[in-house]
């Protein structure tokens, strides 16, 4: 893959599940695929396989209902890509979270996510009120 396609790979599969098409998201990655979300966020664990992201899906959004996202930057250099984004978040009166993806690829799809939060409170403390929300 060269780095364009890379670069294409990624905004492909960032517009597609926020656009809610994660079936067709699920088709860009690799059968061994993994994403690792740090322990401290509520739905943070490591998630292998393309079904086990599309079980992540519906969580991510029920904790933190992502209600615009933008793109700030990518990088591409070798199997990785760096993707910037900020979240601005339904439920959250403050600026956009920014947030740094390292995505890796292997033979032409994505075979790894990691993100890593600047910020993670505002998710956190969002999510514990949605799920309180939702237990009365």
């Amino acid at each position: 893959m060269t780095d364009e396609d890379k670069l294409a790979l990624v905004r492909q599969h960032y517009a597609l599940n926020y656009s809610g098409d994660h079936a067709a998201a699920r088709e860009l990655l690799t059968d061994d695929f993994t994403i690792t979300i740090p322990a401290y966020m509520p739905f943070g664990g490591t998630w292998t396989g393309k079904d086990a992201f599309l079980e992540l899906i519906p969580r991510v959004r029920d904790a933190i209902a992502v209600k615009k996202l933008d793109f700030v930057a990518t990088t591409v250099g070798g199997d990785y890509a760096i993707e910037l984004v900020e979240f601005t978040l339904d439920g959250h009166d403050g600026p956009p979270l920014p947030i740094c993806e390292m995505i890796r690829f292997r033979d032409g799809k994505i075979c790894e996510i990691r993100p890593h939060y600047y910020d993670p409170f505002p998710m956190i403390e969002l999510a514990t009120r949605r799920m309180a929300a939702q237990q009365d």
